[in-house]
């Protein structure tokens, strides 16, 4: 058994981060990839609660529910893996090609099929997710949505989400224009 989770701030989650989790349910199956974030929120940088995230990848990209976990550590996710025997269970974290390196420690090793001898209890995989075709960050997702007319904003909510919803339109644009004043 594998459970991979796709560990992060999404502040906020976007089509980028759809297209990550696309591929791992492609690769992994939708039964073993969950996405795990917490309800940390700062400034500018992170203003989104979990409620927030959750209902943004519900409603723009039909993420189920139960596939959307908080959690307190991405990399030690409990509140998923705990639900799983950890002897036979392997667990597999998702991180982008800038953070290949970060986990570095005898619990983490580089994720491969054919390389999953332990359960979670005694060793942890590192999937490095490949790049997107077109790249995009939260920082710019959050400037291009929070300055700017009206009409700007909503154009480029189309651009980033591939549809519009007035209501998380909204629920974004307005918290970000909110925290940068």
């Amino acid at each position: 058994n594998t459970i991979v989770v796709y560990g992060g701030r999404f502040q906020p989650f976007h089509s980028g981060h759809y297209a990550t989790y696309k591929h791992l349910v492609d690769k992994f199956g939708s039964d073993n990839v969950f996405i795990g974030t917490s309800n940390k929120t700062d400034n500018y940088r992170s203003p989104f609660k979990f409620v927030e995230k959750k209902q943004i990848m519900i409603k723009m990209f039909g993420i189920p529910s139960s596939k959307i976990v908080q959690v307190t550590s991405p990399y030690s996710p409990k509140e998923i893996i705990g639900n799983y025997e950890p002897s036979n269970t392997a667990f597999v974290t998702v991180v982008g090609e800038k953070d290949r390196y970060r986990l570095k420690s005898k619990y983490f090793d580089p994720y491969h099929p054919d390389k999953i001898q332990m359960g979670y209890r005694d060793k942890g995989y590192v999937y490095v997710a490949p790049s997107q075709q077109i790249p995009i960050s939260g920082t710019e997702v959050r400037s291009l949505l929070s300055i700017g007319s009206d009409s700007k904003r909503k154009s480029e909510f189309r651009k980033i989400y591939g549809k519009f919803d007035p209501k998380i339109f909204n629920l974004i644009s307005n918290k970000l224009m909110t925290v940068r004043e």
